[in-house]
């Protein structure tokens, strides 16, 4: 199996190689503590509902930059977006590390959202230029199972600093993100000495913007139909932040169990995300994307309903196919433009992401505050049925 992966991996551009690299790096720095960022600023003061409001934020943040970070990609390269996204992370790290109230954790939360579009723009389109159609999804799964790995570590070492540090509140947690800032600086320098743009996506496309848009929505296949499902399958992702102060909360999980519920989900990155992309390259994407949004969907069930802690660890496990669903989404969009429209593209979807992001994190605040918080959990899995079953009825000649 490795001297597949090995002979895959040989005859891939240059572009995509680092960036498994850089995803390696960033993962694991990122993983010390995102876990734990909801349960710092509620130390710091700030209330669930409140928690919603500045995640809703963020989804503005998003919705303002999507589109712009995909023309930028398409016209300066993706070398120099990348770099811009890299030190953004710094900055949202050293802020973190720095705040001594709720409301300055915000900032570095807003910019840790902004880091995450940015991000989920520039990835794709590695991809999409440097892999060939038929090894899209088996390339994508490599890289995860690469770079993902980490995710099984930093959790875990998060809990175990935290630990020493003091426990879960303010000042337990603090320290993990100045430790994050110095590995981040580490993926600044190997996107910067290594990294290249991929051919296709070197910059210097010119042109009006809007005509840029028009342009995809006149050559593109199924866009309309396609951004409704992009919106339907986002909501899930601008809460994330729920799923561990419910388990620490509500279910009473301690460091160890919410850093361990992350560590399960990245198991299915690690180990899973090959033979689920080489399954969706031969008998179709649309049968693995369904499999592993109905695995998604009962997470959801699982967590709310969990009585112990061993319960909680497979909701996370199950929560880990969300990335083969999201996969396999990525998978088909990319085919769906031509080449050159592919960053006005990903800048439209992260647009419409952005303003599910707007939404749903205030939905999702009320339903903890004023319903009960298992609530949320039953909202974000209704919201995946309905993305599912608009997935069930996009014609298979193009899910292939």
């Amino acid at each position: 199996m490795v001297r597949g992966w090995v002979d895959f991996l040989q005859k891939q551009e240059s572009p995509f190689k680092v960036n498994i690299i850089r995803n390696f790096v960033q993962r694991f720095a990122t993983n010390l503590s995102y876990q734990f960022q909801p349960l710092f600023l509620t130390s710091l003061g700030a209330s669930p509902l409140m928690l919603g409001y500045l995640n809703s934020l963020n989804g503005v943040v998003n919705t303002l930059l999507a589109i712009p970070t995909g023309v930028a990609a398409d016209r300066v390269g993706i070398k120099k977006v990348l770099v811009f996204t890299m030190l953004l992370s710094v900055a949202s790290t050293v802020v973190f590390a720095l705040a001594n109230s709720w409301e300055i954790a915000a900032v570095a939360l807003v910019l840790s959202g902004a880091v995450m579009i940015l991000d989920r723009t520039v990835c794709p389109m590695i991809c999409g230029s440097s892999l060939a159609n038929g090894e899209r999804l088996t390339g994508m799964g490599i890289c995860d199972t690469i770079s993902f790995f980490p995710q099984l570590i930093a959790p875990i070492l998060g809990a175990f600093l935290i630990t020493s540090f003091g426990g879960m509140n303010a000042e337990g947690i603090r320290p993990l993100f100045y430790i994050q800032t110095v590995i981040l600086l580490l993926a600044v320098a190997i996107i910067q000495l290594y990294f290249h743009n991929p051919p296709s996506q070197a910059g210097g496309a010119r042109g009006n913007v809007f005509a840029d848009i028009g342009g995809l929505f006149r050559e593109g296949r199924i866009i309309k139909r396609w951004l409704l499902l992009t919106v339907a399958a986002a909501f899930p992702w601008q809460v994330a932040f729920y799923t561990p102060l419910f388990a620490a909360q509500v279910k009473g999980a301690d460091a160890f169990i919410v850093g361990g519920m992350s560590a399960a989900a990245t198991v299915v990155f690690v180990f899973f995300a090959i033979p689920l992309g080489k399954l969706s390259d031969t008998i179709g994407r649309k049968k693995i994307a369904a499999l592993a949004a109905a695995l998604m969907i009962s997470s959801y069930v699982v967590l709310v309903l969990a009585p112990n802690d061993a319960t909680l660890l497979l909701a996370g496990f199950l929560s880990g196919f969300s990335m083969s669903f999201t996969q396999n989404l990525m998978a088909i969009s990319v085919e769906l433009v031509p080449p050159k429209r592919l960053g006005s593209w990903v800048g439209i979807q992260g647009f419409c992401r952005g303003l599910v992001g707007i939404a749903s994190p205030i939905i999702c605040g009320f339903l903890w505050a004023y319903v009960f918080p298992g609530s949320v959990f039953y909202f974000l899995a209704a919201t995946q049925v309905v993305a599912l079953a608009m997935l069930i009825l996009v014609p298979t000649e193009i899910t292939r």
